[in-house]
């Protein structure tokens, strides 16, 4: 009888164990076994499985994870549309398991002129015109940091229509704003613009192999910055001075100058070679599309002919296998525009399937484990101690944010550093005498991740 008992309970337990899910799969039932959460990863059905791996790993490493699928949020969150609802169940997992991370995991479903996406987007409506004010150049971007702003200053859900028109974030050039925006990001959010499961699985493996192996300090204490004269027509070397700001804030990392000015940068060969030796930081401080960077060679009187230093074609040669370093372009316009494709090439010579952003990201072999760059077209200031608020700003002080107040989660630094640009320069929504001040805006809401926001830069061990 106690050995018929004993049995009884062996089987109880060997079918519970199986039938109940781990924490890495997501059920409802899962999310009732948990009273907090760390971070909530978005992504479709298909990709679940694959990001599994990723979730198990998260929670080895004490950042207890869940992941959501985003169809059903469709079916048991309201909203205007899919971003909206999407918006708030972000603000459901704020206010039930005090989340501090989203990761958003899915980008474009195909490559035609109509935009379907694995995980919603929101534009907002920044006006960018001609030197003349005649001809509307940019009229709309995408901003992830719509979901990562939840609250406005009252506390209350951040719709960013604030006139209710369906119009997102709308600023019309040398007008007041018609939507007041809070800005402050509520959590720290990243995007994985994924397009597919191989897509998945390349990050998921990087991510894990990154945080699991410590960066040895051989490589990863390196910081490489690229620069030039970025705007030829203003005496000095823009590209160069703000690099050189920055690095004051990393005096314990070995500095890799790549600059036009003393010839240590002459084409694409010196970048390539510079990721393949291995780095933990990458700065590029120039111009971009969506498919290229580039800065001016010294004494340049030419703007438009510029030193085009790496293309889309050079991303195959980055070998650098799991030396992978953080990617900085905040000042490169449009080269996080993961909205490209073939059907979309407003902003590059000749039509592609991706941004530059997400063929770094998603290398295999080689690239970036994460990059921070802009949607858009970008902001930089001649003068970085202006009050305008250049693009500029939130590159430098992320070193700062980094190294000299030590915080070292990448999704961290970006809302920090957000947060205090912000508090640096002040918005005057109804300035209508000039476009300062939505530029400034412009800057924080196109300068997002492609990337882990939880990510621990330079691994755990």
């Amino acid at each position: 009888m106690k050995n018929k008992i004993i049995g009884i309970f062996v089987c109880i337990l060997f079918i519970g164990v199986n039938f109940f899910p781990s924490i890495s799969s997501y059920d409802k039932d899962t999310e009732k076994m948990c009273s907090g959460y760390d971070l909530v990863i978005i992504a479709p059905k298909k990709f679940i499985s694959s990001l599994e791996p990723l979730v198990e790993h998260k929670n080895f490493y004490g950042v207890k994870t869940l992941i959501k699928n985003v169809d059903e949020i469709y079916e048991e969150f309201e909203g205007r549309d899919k971003a909206e609802q999407v918006k708030y169940y972000i603000k459901y997992a704020i206010e039930k398991w005090d989340i501090e991370y989203v990761l958003l995991i899915g980008g474009r479903k195909g490559q035609s002129s109509i935009e379907d996406w694995w995980v919603p987007v929101r534009y907002s409506h920044i006006e960018w015109k001609n030197d003349e004010g005649r001809q509307l150049i940019e009229k709309r971007f995408i901003s992830d940091l719509y979901f990562a702003d939840i609250y406005d200053k009252d506390g209350n859900f951040s719709s960013w229509d604030t006139d209710n028109d369906g119009i997102f974030g709308e600023w019309p050039q040398y007008k007041p704003a018609e939507d007041i925006i809070d800005l402050y990001p509520d959590v720290y959010l990243g995007r994985l613009p994924c397009r597919n499961i191989f897509n998945v699985k390349i990050i998921v493996n990087k991510i894990i192999n990154y945080e699991t192996e410590k960066c040895d300090d051989s490589w990863f204490k390196k910081i490489v910055v690229v620069g030039g004269d970025s705007f030829v027509d203003i005496p000095g070397y823009e590209g160069e001075e703000y690099t050189q700001k920055g690095l004051e804030y990393m005096p314990d990392f070995n500095h890799i100058k790549l600059w036009t000015s003393d010839g240590s940068l002459k084409s694409w060969r010196d970048v390539v070679k510079a990721f393949n030796k291995g780095c933990g930081f990458i700065w590029f401080s120039g111009g971009a599309t969506p498919i290229c960077w580039g800065t001016h060679l010294p004494n340049e009187a030419n703007q438009d002919k510029w030193l085009y230093i790496l293309r889309m074609r050079h991303i195959p040669l980055l070998l650098n296998n799991k030396k992978l370093p953080i990617c900085i372009n905040g000042g490169g316009c449009h080269n996080c525009m993961f909205n490209f494709s073939l059907g979309y090439s407003q902003w590059a010579t000749f039509p592609n399937t991706r941004c530059m952003g997400e063929a770094l990201t998603f290398k295999l072999f080689g690239g970036s484990i994460a990059i921070i760059g802009p949607t858009s077209v970008a902001y930089e200031t001649p003068n970085i101690i202006s009050k305008r608020g250049g693009i500029e700003w939130l590159d430098i002080h992320f070193f700062e944010e980094y190294n000299i107040s030590k915080t070292h989660i990448f999704g961290e630094i970006w809302g920090k550093t957000i947060y205090n640009y912000l508090q640096n320069f002040s918005i005057n929504w109804n300035d209508a005498s000039s476009n300062d001040d939505s530029l400034i805006v412009k800057n924080v809401e196109a300068w997002l991740i492609l990337g882990d926001p939880s990510l621990k830069i330079g691994g755990y061990k």
